[in-house]
């Protein structure tokens, strides 16, 4: 009689997104460009149901544990100890990825952060656009009618899927001139 192990996995959603890998639902699966290679479009599928992913570019499929293996170029062991499955030596992680991994990370918090305060500035303006009725209150308003397509210009860039240009905007919205002594 054999003896069957059952290996309680960590959640996929849950591990790809602590992975920096920003999944985007559509009816039952989640979608986004796959991190194994690269691609204009998404055809990175994960199923949350069967906990299960696969790639329509690369063909490559499997659940957490082979993602890992594939993500991060280890053997299966060594996944199990990165997602703290099994006990042992947790495998090397070149710290420059880790960096990197931050980086991208917090990239697409500021992504997410100025899409919101956009959002929330085009919804102010549209009510205070409604409520103008004379020439005096366009002319008290005439600041923000300039600086309406500006704002839906960069709500496009956000929402789009050019990381490029999403960090052209980002530079030019932080970038802050440094004074020279």
């Amino acid at each position: 009689m054999k003896i069957q192990t059952v290996i309680a996995k960590p959640d996929i959603v849950n591990i790809l997104n602590k992975e920096g890998i920003e999944l985007r639902r559509t009816g039952k699966y989640f979608w986004v460009l796959c991190p194994l290679h690269s691609e204009k479009t998404p055809s990175f599928k994960v199923d949350p149901e069967k906990q299960t992913f696969y790639c329509f570019g690369c063909n490559t499929h499997g659940d957490i544990i082979t993602f890992i293996q594939k993500l991060k170029n280890i053997s299966f062991r060594d996944a199990l100890v990165y997602l703290g499955i099994a006990t042992g030596k947790p495998p090397k992680i070149n710290p420059r990825e880790l960096e990197k991994r931050d980086a991208v990370r917090k990239f697409k918090a500021w992504c997410n952060e100025y899409y919101d305060s956009l959002c929330e500035f085009y919804r102010l303006w549209y009510q205070v656009k409604i409520n103008i009725k004379t020439i005096e209150d366009a002319e008290k308003y005439s600041e923000f009618y300039h600086a309406e397509p500006i704002i839906v210009y960069h709500m496009d860039i956000i929402f789009g899927r050019d990381e490029e240009a999403k960090f052209k905007l980002y530079k030019e919205v932080t970038w802050k001139p440094q004074i020279l002594m």
